[in-house]
Parts: structure tokens; sequence; C-alpha cells
């Protein structure tokens, strides 16, 4: 049995022109995979800093809650879509950032309960606003929640 043997001079390269495109499409497939990374990472950041936004809104909204219940005095009766602050700007060092909360009135009706408190116990309609900021990404919630204050006329 006789082998043939080939001149490399004959030779045109084809294994390294084929070497070279494979070595090319997998450094594309390996930047592209680096990009979707770090685009994914990014998207991951942003929606933390808005869940730590939202749950300092939610702190808002449960501290005014509980202030009411413990006898913290409610704003009077203003003009409809008045909004005093109730809690200012509260710094939450722990999620690098801040709330805050508004009362609004929005109005008053009276109470149709029946027996002889109809016109002289009012329900005072509130909403309570909470609004939470984080720096950087500029992440921010908005929580309202509508409350009713029972009182006499006059409150």
């Amino acid at each position: 049995m006789r082998k043939e043997m080939t001149n490399p001079r004959q030779q045109r390269g084809a294994i390294l022109v084929v070497s070279l495109v494979l070595l090319l499409v997998m450094t594309v497939l390996g930047i592209s995979t680096m990009n979707t990374a770090s685009l994914e990472l990014n998207m991951a950041g942003n929606d933390q800093f808005f869940e730590n936004a939202f749950q300092m809104a939610e702190s808002g909204i449960d501290q005014t809650v509980s202030g009411l219940n413990n006898g913290a005095p409610v704003p009077p009766p203003l003009n409809p879509g008045v909004c005093p602050a109730f809690n200012p700007w509260q710094a939450v060092p722990a999620m690098n950032g801040q709330f805050r909360t508004l009362l609004c009135f929005q109005g008053d009706i009276p109470d149709f309960s029946g027996g002889s408190s109809i016109g002289k116990i009012r329900q005072f309609h509130y909403v309570n606003r909470s609004e939470a900021q984080l720096p950087g990404p500029q992440a921010r919630s908005f929580h309202h929640q509508g409350l009713f204050v029972r009182g006499p006329d006059g409150i």
C-alpha cells in the first residue's frame, strides 16, 4: 500500500480561512452575550430601586394610619384639595432614600346611618398621599389611600 503524499505548495489555506471565520463568529457571540448580561444587570438594579421606593411609600401610608390610630391630630378640614404635610420628608438610611406623606381633605358628607345623629355627625373624606424617592436612577413611587374621619360638625 502506498500513501500519496501531497505537496504542501498545493495547499491553498482553506483551513486557515474557515478557522478565522469561526473565530470571528465566536467573538461576535461572546460580545453580544456580554452586552445582554450587562443590560440585564442594569434592569435588575433599576427594579430593586423601584421596589425600595415602593416599600418606602407603603411605610409612609402605614405610618400615617398608625399615627391617626394612636391619636395624632387630623388636619382641620380646609378647602377640598388642600394637602398639608402630615409627615415631612423622612430619611431612610438603610434604603438610601426618603419619604413623606400628605393628608388631603376631599370633602365631607353627612352620616345617613339613621337615628338621631343625622346632621350631627359628619364623615370627613381624606386622601393619604405618600411619596418616596431614591437618588441616582430617580426611582419614585406614589401611593394614595382614602380614609374617612368621623366627627361632629365644625371639627
